[in-house]
């Protein structure tokens, strides 16, 4: 049975770690956090720009452990990295072990992203969570990736409305 790919797309707040955290449980697949391999840097993130600043290196060390796993034939689970930009690194990744993807698409409304986001900011979980996105960052970034089209060559594409 061939390793999977399993990638998450919605915007900021739509439940992408915490669907990926349950897919890693279920599957079972070894997971991948952006947010957590920048916050190991050990930088410090204080905006939007400064957590892009860290984005392409922390996507070639995840590059390079997942395809590790994955030739081990252990699936992988990214909380992010089904959006349209993502694709062609996922399907790079897939080519090179001869994996599958799956991506879940996950659509919130923008207002219950929002609350999440600010309920997210007052909680602060430090494993997963490091740094404060105010409203205005929110607004700014609030683009969500339109699903996949479910006829994407080697992507099975599985919508989730309203993921809690």
């Amino acid at each position: 049975m061939k390793p999977v790919i399993y990638a998450m797309t919605g915007g900021n707040g739509s439940g992408k770690t915490t669907y990926a955290l349950k897919i890693s449980k279920e599957k079972p697949a070894y997971f991948f956090s952006l947010d957590k391999t920048i916050k190991d840097f050990n930088q410090p993130i204080q905006s939007y720009e400064d957590y892009m600043v860290y984005f392409q290196q922390a996507l070639d060390l995840m590059s390079s452990k997942a395809i590790q796993h994955l030739k081990e034939g252990t699936s992988v689970v990214f909380d992010f990295g089904g959006g349209i930009s993502s694709r062609p690194w996922l399907k790079q990744i897939a080519e090179s072990v001869g994996a599958e993807i799956e991506i879940f698409h996950l659509g919130v409304p923008l207002e219950e992203r929002k609350r999440r986001i600010q309920q997210r900011n007052k909680e602060m979980n430090q494993d997963v969570y490091f740094f404060h996105m105010s409203d205005e960052e929110f607004d700014k970034h609030n683009q969500q990736d339109p699903p996949p089209p479910p006829a994407e060559k080697g992507i099975k594409v599985i919508k989730i409305i309203n993921y809690r």
